[in-house]
């Protein structure tokens, strides 16, 4: 089963870019057993295309059914980013897929 953990921040002021890239660099080294890496599918980062103080980290998951929750990395990743703004923490699972065929000529 796939799913993403989002961490969304609203930062007051300018996001420190190079603190979040220091955060997310080390993951596989860092990260306890406990964090089920194994299942560590890959990790975005965005930027919102109009309020550049808006950043938003998704962490891909798969995992069997039941194993949905925040995890250490998701805690972590949002404690550290505690005092840059405010922060929502939520995680959804993937109900369907789609593939969408391109147009012929586009």
């Amino acid at each position: 089963m796939k799913w993403v953990e989002i961490i969304t921040l609203r930062s007051p002021g300018n996001i420190n870019g190079e603190l979040v890239d220091e955060l997310l660099k080390g993951v596989g080294e860092s990260d306890s057993p406990t964090d089920t890496l194994k299942h560590l599918l890959e990790i975005k980062t965005y930027y919102h295309s109009v309020v550049e103080t808006d950043l938003s980290i998704h962490i891909y998951w798969e995992s069997e059914a039941g194993n949905q929750h925040k995890s250490p990395l998701g805690l972590r990743i949002f404690s550290a980013l505690r005092s840059m703004g405010l922060l929502n923490h939520s995680v959804w699972i993937e109900r369907a897929a789609r593939e969408i065929s391109h147009r012929p000529g586009k």
